[in-house]
């Protein structure tokens, strides 16, 4: 479903980066490959795509200087948004790989006793779980456990800690 005339101007493409933005934060990376994906649907010709590729990064500078791209307050929202949903450092990190944010995985705070909580947490609401409760061999539970424990992003040792303080609570 491609446009009947091609973008010609860069205001086009600030005005495009404008509209993502506006619906959701995102990293420079990101709104690039946004960008090159829109080159491919509006059938951009040969001969201007080097033009568009310089309008796109005058565009990117631009939203990084006027903070419609700001990749330490993205890099806050994400952080706390996967702590909210119980994923560990691991899990963190490589997300915030994928989304384009290396420099910002650096500045990130990871407290060892919050992670050992999230963990404790995660685990004592997995082994509530119908498909745990019936496993009646322990040492199934455990490896249940920790399979969805390490999947979540947390080291091996918070995990085993975490399990031990979930199955003693029963």
């Amino acid at each position: 479903m491609g446009r009947s005339n091609p973008p010609t101007s860069q205001k086009y493409w600030f005005d495009l980066a404008l509209f993502y933005c506006s619906k959701r934060e995102t990293s420079r990376s990101r709104l690039k490959a946004y960008f090159t994906r829109k080159i491919r649907e509006y059938r951009v010709p040969e001969e201007n795509i080097p033009e568009t590729l310089v309008w796109i990064e005058n565009v990117l500078i631009e939203c990084e200087r006027l903070k419609i791209i700001d990749h330490e307050r993205y890099a806050g929202i994400l952080h706390r948004e996967y702590q909210r949903r119980g994923k560990g450092k691991r899990y963190i990190t490589q997300k915030f790989h994928e989304r384009g944010l290396e420099e910002e995985v650096e500045k990130l705070s990871f407290d060892q006793d919050e992670e050992l909580d999230r963990a404790i947490a995660l685990a004592m609401k997995n082994k509530e779980r119908s498909t745990i409760k019936k496993l009646t061999d322990p040492y199934q539970i455990r490896t249940k456990l920790l399979q969805k424990l390490v999947s979540s992003g947390f080291d091996l040792s918070t995990a085993k800690k975490a399990i031990d303080v979930a199955l003693k609570s029963s």
